[in-house]
């Protein structure tokens, strides 16, 4: 048996379902049902019959700047939480950005620590050996490192 851990990109795997449709500028619904995803019943379907799961860890940053969005997001990691998911969470620096096309400056949110977060954590728990398995959700390669 198995022990199996999950270590899931959060804003990565909630941008990957809610695409933005540059042509149409605007965002592509099609996948909204699941931005509320019980990742730990998502986990449990990814697990052999014979493997248990060790954790399942959520990394993911509040956008402070944006109220109802972040009540939302509250939300949500208290119900993965309830369901015994471990949530991380990282933070998000406003940076200022130069518009190449108009010369404007304005500001913009860019997620902080969150892949640091996860690599971390993948080799903090190997290290303690608490999993024979990892998972990782996510569609970021600056992780491969940590994964070889």
């Amino acid at each position: 048996m198995a022990r199996v851990s999950f270590f899931i990109d959060g804003f990565n795997v909630y941008h990957s379902l809610k695409p933005f449709d540059t042509s149409k500028h605007s965002f592509i619904t099609k996948y909204k049902k699941y931005l509320w995803l019980d990742f730990y019943s998502l986990s449990q379907r990814f697990v052999a019959k014979n493997d248990q799961i060790a954790d399942v860890y959520y990394f993911t940053a509040m956008a402070y700047w944006k109220p109802d969005a972040e009540a939302r997001h509250r939300i949500l990691i208290e119900a993965l939480r309830h369901r015994g998911v471990k949530v991380i969470l990282g933070k998000f620096k406003e940076k200022d950005r130069f518009c190449k096309f108009c010369r404007a400056q304005y500001k913009e949110h860019e997620e902080k620590q969150t892949d640091v977060n996860i690599a971390v954590y993948l080799l903090n728990e190997a290290f303690k050996n608490s999993y024979d398995k990892a998972i990782l959700l996510t569609n970021d390669t600056d992780l491969i490192p940590a994964i070889k």
